[in-house]
């Protein structure tokens, strides 16, 4: 069996969380590659480095629908420990 098959193998018994956890570093292990292939020699200030950064993001949410972005919580930042931890929500 090749290594594509027992991956698509595995991936067929997973949840899909898992799925889009394995995607998300599919997606950056492929941008990080194509980094490589084709260097950037501009990111030698730090906007240039903000904008390699916003661009590697960009990429990486560039195949995300969407739907899936409108359901992501807009008070983030502000509701991290709730989201990631389970804690009471932070009202406004």
């Amino acid at each position: 069996m090749s290594t594509k098959e027992q991956l698509l193998k595995e991936i067929e018994q997973s949840p899909d969380y898992l799925i889009e956890e394995v995607l998300n570093f599919l997606l950056f292990i492929k941008l990080r590659l194509k980094q490589k292939i084709t260097p950037n020699t501009n990111r030698q200030t730090p906007s240039s480095q903000e904008n390699y950064i916003l661009d590697m993001i960009d990429e990486i949410t560039q195949d995300i629908p969407q739907s899936e972005l409108e359901q992501l919580p807009t008070d983030f930042s502000k509701n991290l420990d709730h989201y990631l931890y389970g804690l009471p929500q932070i009202e406004e």
